[in-house]
């Protein structure tokens, strides 16, 4: 029977192509993450590895085994996040993150919910970018996050996730600058023309990205909507581009560019064990109910 020692050696070992550099990060000698290995290559009865050069080559055997014990790990890490957040105080304060294009009435009927069933715990919203806001949950830096989604079924860290929906992007001009008089927004357009960018798409490896030779990135939906007046263009989510184009500083352009606007998934995050947790289990109801009306 294999031990977890042996898959985090063989796993290791795998991912880095080296017993030196695999002892490293298991703060372990190379010559015990041998042992390790030529254990489990007993247990088995055939190699992992063979030795190329300085590399540690995986066998076709090692690479079908690899996801299984990858696998194995992940639910091994995620049983002791959930055996220690079962000795865990109830909270007394929430730091929520959300993403800058996630609906703000999504998050203030959020907001008001707390207000009502937790008046006592502190609650900071706070914006926040993905791959930040992953590492934070994971750490427990923050409870619970809000954030687009870019596939898959395990995320980078170890953490529990939920997929809410999906919210739609339309390409929107100023409604007075010259790009609104025209008829359609072609490639040449979209590569020429100087597009605006929210900082969290400049730096994601979401759908949003940088299209145009001439990119400017801001912070803010209301610094973006202004320099928009003048001329430019951006993708924006559509309940933000129609608010601002009901109030006519904002227009929607067609575009041969999409058959239909953008969909971007956005997902729910929080740390392994918090369920049990009466606030997080509230928070991610309200979420699955609100999400089902809201994105239905």
């Amino acid at each position: 029977m294999h031990s977890l020692d042996q898959l985090y050696a063989f796993v290791s070992v795998y991912e880095r192509h080296s017993y030196s550099a695999a002892g490293r990060e298991l703060n372990k000698d190379r010559t015990t993450v041998r042992e390790l290995v030529k254990a489990y290559e007993d247990i088995l009865g055939f190699e992992l590895f063979t030795i190329i050069g300085r590399k540690a080559v995986p066998t076709e055997r090692a690479t079908q085994l690899y996801p299984q014990a990858k696998l194995v790990l992940r639910q091994n890490r995620k049983l002791l996040e959930f055996g220690n957040a079962m000795f865990q105080e109830p909270k007394t304060q929430l730091k929520l993150g959300y993403d800058i294009d996630f609906p703000v009435d999504f998050i203030t009927e959020l907001e008001r919910r707390c207000l009502s069933f937790f008046p006592q715990v502190r609650v900071q919203w706070i914006e926040t970018h993905r791959d930040n806001a992953l590492k934070q949950v994971s750490e427990r830096e923050l409870d619970l996050a809000i954030l687009p989604a870019i596939g898959g079924i395990s995320p980078r860290y170890p953490l529990i996730f939920k997929h809410l929906g999906y919210i739609s992007y339309g390409l929107y001009v100023g409604a007075k600058s010259p790009l609104a008089q025209r008829a359609a927004f072609t490639i040449e357009d979209a590569q020429l023309e100087v597009q605006y960018l929210s900082f969290n798409n400049m730096n994601s490896d979401g759908m949003i990205q940088a299209f145009s030779s001439h990119t400017r990135a801001v912070s803010s939906h209301t610094l973006l909507v202004k320099m928009l007046k003048n001329e430019g263009w951006a993708l924006l989510p559509v309940p933000l581009g129609e608010y601002y184009a009901k109030k006519q500083l904002l227009k929607k352009l067609p575009t041969p560019l999409l058959a239909n606007d953008v969909k971007m998934p956005f997902s729910l995050f929080h740390p392994i064990g918090d369920e049990q947790q009466a606030t997080t289990k509230a928070l991610v109801a309200w979420c699955s109910e609100l999400a089902k009306s809201y994105f239905s």
